[in-house]
């Protein structure tokens, strides 16, 4: 059975760079790519037809990711979409999934907005008990 790679996907360029990076693991070490996405909203007025927006676009976004992911032949891979917010996201797909490593892009953000605004990236950093793979830009 193969190992899973969990990538973190929202169409940015930071996400194109890491899907790249782990197209080129999951050839050279047989891995399956499950492509993540946080549909978890900030509270800033929410309601349904925003959540159906938010999940729309991440469903978009994965299945832009797929298509890519399989014209790079890998054809072993998978999207999911969850109510979580992105970092919570990822963690619980790679808990559920069994994973052995996840890969998200970043943008080079200042660190001090990163601490302040919380980067995904960082969050995982810290919260991830498996490698995480930051990929810059």
């Amino acid at each position: 059975m193969a190992s899973t790679l969990v990538l973190g996907y929202d169409g940015s360029d930071g996400a194109k760079a890491a899907l790249r990076i782990a197209v080129d693991t999951a050839k050279a070490f047989g891995d399956r790519i499950v492509v993540a996405f946080g549909a978890g909203v900030y509270p800033i007025g929410e309601d349904a037809d925003h959540l159906r927006v938010v999940h729309k676009m991440g469903a978009d976004w994965a299945d832009e990711a797929l298509a890519a992911i399989r014209a790079a032949g890998v054809s072993d891979c998978e999207a999911a979409v969850v109510d979580a917010r992105p970092a919570e996201a990822l963690l619980r797909i790679a808990e559920e999934r069994g994973a052995r490593m996840i890969v998200v892009g970043t943008q080079g953000e200042h660190p001090v907005k990163a601490a302040v605004l919380g980067s995904v990236p960082h969050k995982l950093l810290h919260l991830s008990e498996l490698p995480v793979l930051v990929v810059p830009v």
